[in-house]
C-alpha cells in the first residue's frame, strides 16, 4: 500500500475536496437533519473554499495517495473571547478522510502540519469542531487529548 502525502492544497483539489465534503455531508445527515444540503451545495462550497486559501488566517492541507486526494483540512486562526487569555486560538472547522477505504492515519498526518502552522502564529490553543453524532471523529479528537469544552445548542425559532 503507497504511503500518504501531505501537502498545502491548490485550486485544482478543490473539486475533489468537494467531493469528499459532499460524501461526508450526506452520511451525516442520515444521522442529524438540522441542515439540508441544497442543490448548489458542493458549488457553493468549492467557492467558499477558493477563498479560505487566499486568507491569511486560514490554511488547508490535503492528504494524497497514489495522485488521489483521500482527504483535507481546513484550520483558521480566530480571536479568542474578549477579555480573556489565549487571545487567539486555532480552530478545525473541518477535517475529511475518505471513507471508502483505508488512510493509514491520514487524520493525524494532517494535523501535524497545522499544529506547525499554528505553532509558528503563537497559537497555543486549538479548539475542532466535531459533530457530536460522529463518534468516530469524537473518538480521534479524543484520542489526541481533546477534552469538551462549549456546548452548542440547536433551536428552530
Amino acid at each position: 500500500m503507497q504511503s500518504v502525502t501531505i501537502r498545502p492544497a491548490e485550486p485544482a483539489d478543490i473539486p475533489e475536496m468537494a467531493r469528499l465534503w459532499y460524501d461526508k455531508t450526506v452520511l451525516q445527515q442520515q444521522f442529524d437533519r438540522r441542515f439540508a444540503l441544497l442543490a448548489d451545495g458542493q458549488v457553493r462550497w468549492m467557492d467558499c473554499a477558493a477563498r479560505w486559501l487566499t486568507d491569511p488566517d486560514c490554511v488547508i492541507y490535503v492528504a494524497q495517495r497514489a495522485g488521489e486526494i483521500v482527504g483535507y483540512i481546513i484550520a483558521w486562526i480566530q480571536d479568542g473571547p474578549p477579555g480573556l487569555s489565549p487571545e487567539s486560538i486555532g480552530v478545525v472547522t473541518d477535517l475529511t478522510i475518505d471513507a471508502h477505504g483505508q488512510q493509514g492515519g491520514a487524520g493525524r498526518l494532517l494535523l501535524q502540519p497545522v499544529r506547525d502552522w499554528l505553532a509558528a502564529h503563537r497559537i497555543s490553543y486549538m479548539v475542532a469542531h466535531v459533530p457530536c453524532r460522529q463518534a468516530v471523529e469524537q473518538a480521534f479528537w479524543r484520542a489526541l487529548g481533546a477534552t469538551e469544552w462549549l456546548e452548542s445548542l440547536w433551536m428552530k425559532l
